[in-house]
């Protein structure tokens, strides 16, 4: 995610949560979450962040653990921290030297 991207949501690093999360903003899991992350804005898993669960956001940038299905309508980006594991989508996939991903993906077409 370019430049400075502002945090409306974040799930802290004490924190275990279980459910769906619906926004419209940018959100940044720092703790667990089992469930479901739908957001129209961008999706941040910082390096102890673990997601486990289906993830719908514009942009998804994996620093920690996202285990689960997730649909990315722009870039999906797994840091060398970052570990995936299950089925994605997205329009531009990028993954870091030692980073971990495991499972399938599909490239839809790119937004112009």
């Amino acid at each position: 995610m370019e430049g400075k991207v502002q945090i409306q949501t974040i799930i802290g690093k004490a924190t275990t949560f279980q459910g769906t999360i619906g926004s419209t903003e940018n959100i940044q899991i720092d703790g667990k979450q089992k469930g479901e992350i739908i957001t129209k804005g961008n999706l941040y898993i910082s390096e102890t962040g673990e997601v486990e669960g289906q993830t719908q956001a514009k942009n998804l940038l994996v620093a920690g653990v996202l285990h689960g299905e997730t649909k990315v309508d722009g870039k999906m980006e797994i840091l060398a921290t970052g570990r995936f594991q299950g089925e994605a989508e997205m329009s531009v996939f990028i993954v870091e030297e030692g980073a971990g991903f495991q499972g399938e993906c599909r490239q839809t077409k790119k937004e112009k």
